[in-house]
Formats: C-alpha cells, structure tokens, sequence
C-alpha cells in the first residue's frame, strides 16, 4: 500500500538521498504540495517549478538565514569561530535583483561560452593524465580517480592558485556544502567552520595580491571588474562569490562525471550507441545533467500572497522548488525514468536552473563535461560495477543530490 503523502518527512536523511519516489507522488498527486511537517511548500512539476524560478519579482532568493537553524544561532562556540573569518555577504545566490544582477555582471565574463571554449585543450590534456593513472588496471574508484580531481583542477586552474593546494580546495568545497546537510553534528559544524575560515583567510590574501598585481585568471577578473562605472567587489563580497564558485565548479560537476558514469555501467545499450556515434556525447551529457540534477532543489520566499497550482500561498512562505522532480516529469519527457542519449527534448532540462538564477558556470560545467567524456569514451568501455556495489547511494542533502562514492571496472579501448 502506497505512503500517503502526509505520512512522509520529506527532510528525512532517507527521503533527501532517495526522493524520487517522493517526487513522483507530489508530481501525481500534488504538484504544490503544503507540507504538515514543515510548513514548506514542495513545487514539483516542470511547469510550476519554472513558473516560480522566473518570477524573481513574486518569489525572492533572499534565503541565507535558512541555512542556519536556531540551535547554531545559540552556539557561542561556533561564533568564536566564524567571528575569525570574515562577515558574510549575500551577493548572487541569496540576493534578488538588482543586487544581484550587479554581482553577476561583475563575475560573467570569464564566464561566457567563448571563454570557456578556450579551455578546450586544457581538459582535454586534464582528462588524459587522469585517465593515464588507471588505465592500465581494469578498475578504480571512479570518484577519487576522475570524479573529485578533473573539477578540482579545473575550478583551480581557471581561479589560478596553486595545484598543490588542491586537497585544500576538495576539503573547503566539501565544508561548504555541508550546511546543507541533513543531521548536522555539532562537532562537524564546528570544523567545517573552522575550515571555511581557512578558506577565506587564503583567498583574503590572494585577492590582496590580484589587486596589486593582476595576473591572466579567473580570480584577478573577479577582484578588478566593474561595471557601468561601479565600483569593484570588496573582499566579503568577493569571498562570497568565490566560495560559491567553487561549490557550484566542483560538487556539481563531481557529481555528474559520477551518476553519468554509473549509467553508463548500467545501460550497456547507451554506451554501444554513443561510442558508435560520437557526436551523440553533447546530448548524452545533457541526458545526464537531466537525470542526475545536481542542485536537485532549491528555496524561494513569496513577497506577496499569490496561487501557484491553485493553492493559496500567503505571503512570507517558504518554498522549495524540485529540479530534480521536475527533470523527470513524465508529461515533459516521455519515459522520464529512463536513460536515453538519443532523447530529442532536451533543452528543456533545467538542471542549471532558470530566470536570473541560472547557473552561471553552466558553460564552463557543460565545456568540461562535453571534452571530458568524448576523452574517457574514446580511451574506455565496457563499463561494469563490481558485485555487490549496483546501487549508487547519495547523500543526504537538503540542496544538492550528490553520489557517496563509484567503483567502477572497465576494458580499455584500442
């Protein structure tokens, strides 16, 4: 007998790593659901979740004090800590315009798709000297092999800091993203503050350095740009957009080298025809960005009473808006459980986002992605898992939906 919906906590560690029976259920039953538990209201169909993340004027972005419950407010402990760092600025993702059209006309241009496009030989020379470690062995840890590193590097790379504080970089990464966590330990808290403010004394520093002496980097474009005569971001405001940056270049992107290759392994026919045809990898990629949704939800607040679905949303609630759900909406696309390179709709994935929000690495992600997977199918193939690891399990995370880790085993092409 099926769960009623009132019956299920949708924060629930096992609901966040495995939601998409819960989708499926909100997307059937209701598409704007008034969660009991919560008070949250769930958007979960393709047209209703782009309906809100267009409408930054009747759905504000302006969530940062969510991420911190009240038990974390009352921690002194925790205080000290980030009183080390420094202050926090909301600037692209928990800002509205026009704020937060100015952050990103500050930050867009390293950015865009001809920019990107230059990175080409780099990942491709990134992805063959990772591939080059394990190629000969038959197997690996698909994550600490290629997952983990090729964004690591890249998000390094292009922000021009040394590679040999990459480790750094994957443990400031994982620390920010674990404020999304569901059951949240203090003591983890506690370090993972700790690690934030490492990470912005570091690149306190290096922004001081890019001012004085600009170098050819994503980073110096960042601490120098101005636009319309603006003036440039201070270093709060840089920290902020520089930490997101680096979550948003590194988890995201982990996690789809990660789920796409674990469906790979698991769809041998898709392999077959993308390694037959290999001007299919642009549209397997986004196949995989649909599926796997990396920010797999998202939070809004409604400025003013409003109806959404038909149900009445007062001012002042708080909404959470399901990519993940959405992207497997089956009035959108057909057999939407399935794995298909070949689909022919997708450009209607959303996976980056919509309206002003949309991802602003998405062409970066997309470049990496694309380079990345044409090297790894031209060098490898018949991918397997071992016995007893088919399942892919994730994390539980209220934002972001990423794979815990991915043995893989594998032949070599020649």
């Amino acid at each position: 007998m099926a769960n009623l919906l009132t019956d299920i906590k949708p924060f629930d560690p096992e609901v966040l790593a495995c939601p998409y029976k819960f989708n499926q259920q909100l997307r059937a039953e209701a598409p704007v659901y008034h969660c009991p538990h919560t008070g949250v209201y769930f958007v979960s169909t393709h047209n209703l979740v782009v309906e809100v993340a267009k409408n930054e004027k009747l759905f504000s972005n302006k969530f940062a004090l969510m991420q911190s419950g009240e038990r974390q407010e009352r921690d002194e402990e925790l205080h000290d800590i980030r009183k080390q760092g420094f202050p926090s600025v909301e600037t692209m993702l928990t800002q509205d315009p026009p704020e937060q059209r100015r952050y990103r006309s500050l930050c867009q241009k390293p950015f865009s798709v001809s920019s990107v496009a230059r990175l080409e030989p780099y990942i491709t020379g990134l992805a063959n000297e990772l591939i080059d470690a394990f190629i000969d062995n038959g197997e690996c840890n698909w994550m600490s092999a290629f997952a983990v590193p090729m964004p690591v590097r890249m998000i390094a790379y292009i922000l021009g800091v040394p590679i040999d504080d990459l480790d750094l970089f994957k443990e400031w990464s994982d620390a920010s993203v674990y404020q999304f966590a569901a059951g949240q330990e203090r003591q983890e808290l506690l370090r993972t503050a700790q690690l934030v403010v490492d990470f912005q004394h570091y690149f306190a520093k290096k922004i001081e350095e890019r001012k004085v002496t600009p170098t050819d980097d994503v980073l110096s474009d960042i601490v120098n740009s101005s636009a319309d005569g603006q003036k440039p971001m201070d270093v709060p405001e840089c920290l902020s957009v520089i930490s997101q940056l680096l979550v948003a270049g590194n988890e995201t992107t982990t996690s789809t080298f990660a789920e796409g290759m674990h469906l790979l392994a698991t769809h041998p026919e898709q392999l077959a025809k993308v390694q037959k045809d290999p001007s299919l990898v642009p549209n397997m990629v986004e196949e995989m960005l649909r599926l796997s949704t990396p920010t797999t939800q998202m939070w809004r607040i409604a400025k003013e009473d409003t109806v959404l679905g038909g149900v009445e949303i007062p001012a002042g609630s708080t909404l959470m808006i399901k990519f993940g759900s959405a992207n497997r909406d089956e009035l959108v696309f057909d057999q939407s459980a399935n794995f298909d390179v070949t689909r022919d709709n997708l450009k209607s994935q959303i996976a980056f986002g919509q309206g002003v929000h949309h991802c602003l690495g998405a062409p970066l992600a997309r470049q990496e992605l694309i380079v990345s997977w044409r090297v790894i199918l031209e060098r490898m193939t018949n991918f397997t898992l071992p016995a007893g690891e088919e399942e892919l399990k994730f994390l539980p995370s209220l934002l972001l939906h990423g794979p815990v880790d991915l043995n893989i085993e594998f032949e070599k092409r020649v």
